[in-house]
């Protein structure tokens, strides 16, 4: 903008440049800088005692250790050693 407006006023072309070869300098220190991949950390905090019973695979009926139970996406999923499947654990009430 500098730049273009500096055919009304020649001190307009020097900030222009100057604020061009600064743009230049962050984007080339950002460039060196790389990408970093940040880490997060899910922790579930549930109230009182939390027990799990067993766990069966909807696919083949094969029961599967609860304790290789992870988390991706924010939701509890395990995969079946027997037939490879992966699925989400969802709670279902017990009324």
């Amino acid at each position: 903008m500098f730049l273009l407006a500096s055919v009304y006023a020649s001190s307009r072309l020097l900030v222009g440049a100057i604020l061009i070869v600064a743009g230049l300098g962050v984007a080339f220190l950002t460039w060196r800088a790389g990408v970093s991949q940040a880490s997060v950390k899910y922790e579930l905090q549930m109230p009182g005692g939390l027990k799990v019973d067993s766990i069966k695979c909807p696919n083949c009926g094969a029961g599967l250790d609860p304790s290789k139970m992870q988390l991706k996406q924010g939701a509890p999923t395990i995969k079946c050693s027997y037939c490879g499947n992966e699925f989400e654990v969802a709670e279902e009430p017990k009324w």
